[in-house]
């Protein structure tokens, strides 16, 4: 029958190895902290427009290969 372990068991000689070993600690890569982008001067726009509008700006947004806010900041300063 195997011997079963108690906790003093476990806990024997640990003060010895404790005094005797060297302590080893934990390496810890250093980078260095990235330079942060300035914030861009925006603003959130909210606005409500129709499904048909939006889906139409969808599709020619896929085709353009260009995101909604690109394509209302452009369509935007045309108009200002």
């Amino acid at each position: 029958m195997a011997k079963s372990t108690s906790y003093t068991d476990k806990l024997q000689g640990f003060a010895d190895r404790v005094k005797t070993e060297p302590a080893q600690l934990p390496v810890q890569k250093v980078t260095p902290v990235q330079s942060i982008a300035e914030p861009k001067e925006e603003q959130q726009l909210n606005v409500w427009i129709s499904k048909k509008l939006m889906k139409r700006l969808k599709v020619k947004g896929i085709e353009s290969d260009k995101s909604l806010k690109e394509m209302v900041t452009e369509a935007l300063e045309k108009y200002l």
